[in-house]
């Protein structure tokens, strides 16, 4: 209970003045906000079921064009002369060809791109917040940053951002809703002393949750130019829930308004405990499946929540609501408001909503990868099928009989086959002869077929160089450009999905971790020797402080890449300079560099690998050794280097004088190279 304590219970029969009145103006403001957002979304639904079709190769041909023309789902038969005709046409070929291998090709590419290390998110202090900590090696945003990642794991992230991508690809758009999960479970032990069953009281999960929303159960801001849900005027969803599930959200205080109300007219109502219709995304293997017996245990509901800002006397003013109507409600008329505060649900201020585009276009919605190339999926299907027809007709012999023959009087009589072989016993040879050639172009169609292949794989970037099954041998530099030009499309639009979506989903689940983690907690990591040693954050880590959540893969580019090969080169030469840089007071600094050229590489948490200890004294001065062997950038032959300049004296005595200094650069800078 102590994890909901920040929302404002109110008990039935006392709530306050300003509460009811908030109440009613956000009953007024929602009535035509949701019926023009379900109004916007309903334009849209007939086109993502298609595509959901078209994904999961449900649809054929003469479905996707009676739908087109008729609007209906299918097309229906009203009478015999429907089915006679439907008789007559079943032989003719009624494929599509799906669009899956585009979606899962850049699904799975975009996933291994997201997570391609345990450190697919980074927190970093922000800029005007400077992180003080006691241990060096594990600074509180490494601490707070191995928190998340693994809070989120619990949650499965890794499953859910693969659904996320799976709908990003295919309708464009995807909608998802953070959310914080906390269940207590008990689990039982043997004690190995007395041989008694130990009770202990656990905790199943408490970390944040990813839930995607479908498209056609979202609340948008049908007004909005961006994707930017928290600039919104409003978003919200639909979520059907049980009565005891009401009830339990009733008792840990997250609905908190009408309960009394609920409780006596709904539970009386007794919804009707049909399967609601099913959303995108939902499966199909369902329909006619009856919901448990009982009054509340089958009654579902239907909750209308929604988070944004609504007109008031002194101001807009941002608010939480949720409206309980019955299942299948088109609008929340006849709703009863369940929950209101007038304040955001999370403390930093942000709404628990994300949203990301496939293709970045001036509105709520965006388009996916198949939505603009459904002409050319259409066509190639369209000539597939016509090919396909025309291969059975010219495969399987057509005959023409004479009527009135005995060869006629023999197949009306035996309904016999045409097979290789056969042989005909008629009276006159012209009774029977081969039917006459169609003279179909098929060439031609097989041209047209590969230039529309082509096409579409020009717009969606998916080839067979990129599937790695290309028909041909090719060059180096062709496979090379070939790749490069591939893979520009896809960083592109993997870059603002990973700005868009992973990284407010980082930022969201830090914040709510923050706010609902209120003791300390421990976490296990791997030190530099590969040992897992466990690590406490404390409570006062978490809360205090200002991070930033950032997508390790938007930090890597071809500049980093670039910024570590010069180091790599001038290091050697570095090397070489030391010890003249060393007489005149200057020190390299060796590791620094080293550090530099990690972290432009990418490789995260530097400061673990490298340990402080006490420096070797007796160490050979110089590092050519280890440079040479690390780049191999100098001549091998070479052991070590001569000892500093004028440090022991030179070739004139051991007095430390310009002139025997200047004898030993002479005699360093005749040794052979």
């Amino acid at each position: 209970m102590e994890r909901f304590s920040h929302n404002r219970a109110i008990e039935d029969g006392v709530a306050n003045d300003d509460l009811e009145k908030l109440a009613q103006a956000a009953l007024e403001h929602l009535r035509p906000w949701i019926r023009s957002s379900r109004e916007f979304t309903q334009t849209r639904i007939n086109k993502w079921k298609l595509l959901e079709d078209l994904y999961h190769n449900r649809r054929d041909l003469s479905s996707w064009n009676a739908r087109e023309n008729t609007g209906a789902a299918f097309p229906e038969s009203s009478g015999a002369g429907d089915e006679k005709s439907t008789v007559s046409r079943n032989w003719q070929s009624d494929i599509i060809l799906s669009p899956s291998y585009i979606v899962d090709t850049w699904t799975d590419r975009t996933y291994q791109s997201i997570f391609n290390g345990p450190e697919w998110l980074t927190v970093i202090p922000e800029e005007s917040y400077y992180e003080t900590t006691a241990d060096t090696r594990y600074p509180t945003s490494f601490k707070l940053q191995e928190l998340l990642t693994k809070r989120l794991a619990q949650g499965h992230v890794h499953a859910r951002m693969y659904e996320a991508l799976q709908s990003l690809c295919l309708y464009g758009t995807v909608f998802a809703k953070i959310s914080w999960r906390w269940r207590p479970c008990a689990s039982r032990r043997w004690d190995r002393n007395s041989s008694s069953i130990i009770e202990e009281r656990t905790e199943q999960f408490d970390c944040p949750f990813i839930e995607l929303i479908p498209l056609d159960r979202i609340l948008i801001d049908w007004q909005a130019t961006h994707n930017d849900v928290q600039r919104h005027s409003g978003i919200g969803h639909i979520v059907d829930k049980s009565y005891d599930d009401i009830i339990e959200m009733f008792d840990l205080g997250v609905y908190n308004v009408n309960r009394k109300e609920f409780t006596e007219h709904w539970s009386e109502s007794t919804p009707s405990t049909a399967p609601p219709a099913g959303s995108l995304g939902s499966p199909h293997n369902t329909a006619g499946l009856s919901l448990q017996e009982g009054a509340q245990e089958g009654a579902r509901f239907s909750i209308w929540e929604w988070h944004g800002h609504i007109p008031m006397p002194q101001g807009n003013q941002e608010i939480i609501c949720a409206i309980v109507t019955e299942p299948g409600a088109d609008s929340i008329d006849n709703g009863l408001i369940i929950r209101i505060a007038d304040s955001p649900a999370l403390w930093s201020g942000l709404r628990p909503f994300i949203c990301a585009h496939y293709t970045q276009i001036p509105g709520p919605l965006g388009l996916g990868a198949v939505e603009t190339n459904l002409d050319l999926i259409h066509s190639i299907s369209q000539f597939l099928s016509q090919s396909q027809d025309n291969a059975r007709l010219t495969a399987n012999a057509m005959l023409v009989a004479r009527r009135g023959s005995s060869a006629a009087r023999a197949l009306s009589d035996e309904d016999d086959f045409v097979y290789p072989g056969k042989v005909w016993l008629v009276d006159d040879p012209d009774d029977i002869r081969p039917f006459p050639s169609m003279g179909f172009p098929q060439a031609e169609v097989n041209s047209l077929i590969n230039y529309l292949n082509i096409l579409l794989e020009k717009r969606t970037s998916i080839s067979d160089s990129t599937l790695g099954v290309s028909s041909r041998d090719k060059t180096a530099t062709e496979a090379h450009i070939l790749q490069e030009s591939a893979m520009n499309t896809f960083a592109t639009r993997a870059d603002l999905f990973a700005r868009s979506f992973v990284e407010p989903l980082g930022k969201l689940a830090l914040s709510m971790i923050q706010q609902f983690l209120i003791e300390d907690q421990i976490i296990a990591v791997r030190d530099h020797n590969g040992i897992d040693i466990p690590l406490t954050v404390t409570a006062d880590e978490i809360q205090s402080g200002r991070y930033s959540v950032v997508a390790t893969v938007t930090r890597q580019d071809s500049t980093r890449i670039a910024k570590a090969q010069s180091i790599e080169r001038a290091l050697p030469t570095l090397a070489k300079f030391t010890p003249i840089l060393a007489e005149e007071g200057v020190r390299v600094s060796f590791s620094e560099l080293i550090k530099r050229y990690l972290d432009l590489l990418g490789i995260d948490a530097v400061d673990r690998v490298f340990t402080r200890t006490q420096p070797d004294l007796d160490a050979p001065s110089g590092h050519n050794g280890f440079l040479t062997n690390g780049f191999e950038a100098s001549d091998s032959s070479r052991v070590g280097d001569p000892a500093p300049l004028g440090l022991n004296g030179g070739p004139l005595g051991s007095y430390p004088d310009d002139l025997n200094t200047l004898a030993q650069f002479l005699q360093m800078s005749a040794q052979p190279k």
